[in-house]
């Protein structure tokens, strides 16, 4: 009987740690975008891009890969959504 709690709950941590993880990634590729937009000089968006990929590297060591998906995932939408240039709208000039 304990046997089942156990991987119950295991169950419950591993769908806790991916959702954590892409939520995570999502407010890491906001933050990535918004200083990249914010940023004129070059040596500075060249740090954002270095610490995120050195982010994600570090990642590939510590994380499960389910978590390493998500986190990514997580930042794939971030780009997409903040990333894209916004269409001007018919009526503005």
């Amino acid at each position: 009987m304990p046997d089942i709690v156990y991987e119950i709950i295991d169950v419950l941590a591993s769908i806790l740690r991916l959702v954590g993880m892409a939520a995570f990634g999502v407010g890491i590729g906001y933050l990535a975008v918004d200083l990249l937009r914010k940023s004129q000089a070059w040596p500075l968006q060249m740090a954002v891009f270095l610490g995120l990929a050195g982010l994600m590297i570090a990642m590939v060591v510590f994380l499960s890969w389910g978590a390493l998906g998500a986190f990514g995932i997580g930042v794939a939408v971030a780009i997409f959504v903040w990333g894209m240039p916004k269409k001007k709208k018919e009526g503005e000039e």
